[in-house]
């Protein structure tokens, strides 16, 4: 981290929080490091390294060699997981289906000849990268663009996302790129968002920003955009592979099959899930969910059309983003990372202590996952929540500020 606040333009935390946040980190990719030989030794059990990148895997090894309907059978394809992948495990996996679009099998398929392991090598660090190329690039504020960057990668997050095998450093550099890539190539920034589209939970709010902003131009190119991606992935895959995918995804949301409502809902982070943890009826707990997503879509638009930062916005957008996927995990809170590191970046001053706590409870929002097994993590809604309000409540104020200026 950095040592003075001269070297990055002001933005040096000061120690209270810089040291249990590199504590946090430490502490969390020494999990990660233990994971290899005694998985659960030191933190949660994750059972082997890139236990998620296997179903990516597995899913786009099944896809090239013609056994697309294997993909979409939860229980045969866990069987095919402990099966061909056993070795690795050090206990089976209990269920663990497929539940991406087929278009993501597009993607995945160049990395399927690198086996397993190098795959999963591979896509952590291309991931990794392309989310630091985009938080480099264009950055409102360019001297500290490299520490948030930084920042980023060795997270707390970070390193749940690498254990994993996950793909929330692609998440976050497609909303970073593509919002960023607005104002110089507005087509190209359409294309990169309408990519994102093979995590549609957290593309869900990206019509509604551009819309809000007048982009029109990179709304129609990121349907397009995704609409293409959906076209090959039908050419190459099979038109069925997406009937199958949309078959799965309605029972992943309707089943009262447990394994479905432990794995897409329970072991989540969503505010549905947060609700029922603390005791509110699932059918209240989904009114709530619903609340979330229009409550995050309304705020987008309200800070959309305000003069703010574009990176101010775009902190604004990743977190609503969290708050209103009907499905996030730890790892998913990279993007609450890029959050804070562009809201902190944005103030004109050293940032207030006030603002460094906030920050920190973002970093550290990570270890308090998933809520069905940390208490204090079912709270987190109502931190994005107030986040959110305090940038709209800083944007009106300033809005008015500078109404008073320019009043005669």
């Amino acid at each position: 981290m950095p040592k003075s606040a001269g070297e990055i333009g002001g933005l040096a935390p000061p120690m209270a929080v810089a040291i249990p946040a590199l504590l946090a980190a430490l502490y969390a990719w020494a999990v990660f490091a233990s994971t290899f030989w005694r998985p659960g030794a030191i933190g949660l059990n994750y059972n082997a390294p890139g236990s998620d990148w296997m179903v990516l895997y597995s899913a786009a090894h099944l896809a090239l060699s013609g056994h697309m309907p294997l993909i979409f059978d939860g229980d045969r394809f866990t069987a095919y997981l402990n099966a061909s992948l056993g070795h690795w495990l050090t206990a089976p996996l209990q269920f663990r289906p497929w539940v991406y679009p087929p278009s993501f099998l597009v993607m995945l398929a160049p990395l399927e000849p690198l086996g397993f392991a190098g795959s999963y090598a591979a896509f952590q660090f291309i991931s990794a990268g392309l989310l630091a190329a985009a938080l480099l690039y264009r950055a409102d504020q360019p001297r500290v663009a490299p520490w948030l960057a930084l920042a980023v990668l060795i997270s707390p997050a970070a390193s749940i996302n690498a254990v994993d095998g996950q793909c929330s450093f692609l998440v976050a550099a497609l909303l970073v790129a593509g919002f960023r890539l607005l104002g110089p190539r507005p087509l190209l920034a359409g294309a990169v968002l309408g990519v994102l589209t093979f995590k549609p939970q957290f593309w869900i709010l990206v019509p509604v920003a551009l819309a809000a902003a007048g982009q029109w131009r990179s709304l129609a190119a990121a349907i397009l955009s995704a609409g293409v991606l959906a076209a090959i992935s039908a050419a190459i895959f099979g038109l069925e592979s997406w009937v199958w995918w949309i078959r799965e995804t309605l029972q992943s949301y309707s089943s009262a099959d447990p394994k479905w409502v432990s794995l897409g809902r329970i072991w989540g982070n969503s505010v549905y899930t947060c609700a029922v943890l603390l005791g509110i009826p699932a059918k209240l707990a989904s009114l709530i969910q619903t609340g979330a997503i229009l409550a995050s879509a309304a705020a987008v638009v309200a800070t959309f059309r305000t003069r703010l930062a574009p990176d101010l916005k775009l902190a604004v957008l990743l977190v609503a983003a969290i708050l209103a996927a009907p499905h996030s995990a730890a790892y998913d809170v990279v993007l609450l990372v890029v959050a804070a590191g562009l809201w902190l970046a944005s103030e004109p001053t050293p940032p207030a202590m006030w603002r460094w706590i906030l920050a920190l409870a973002f970093w550290l929002s990570a270890l308090f996952s998933p809520p069905v097994l940390m208490p204090t993590g079912r709270f987190i809604p109502l931190l994005l929540v107030g986040f959110i309000g305090l940038v709209l409540y800083s944007a009106r104020a300033g809005m008015r500020l500078d109404a008073a200026r320019n009043t005669p």
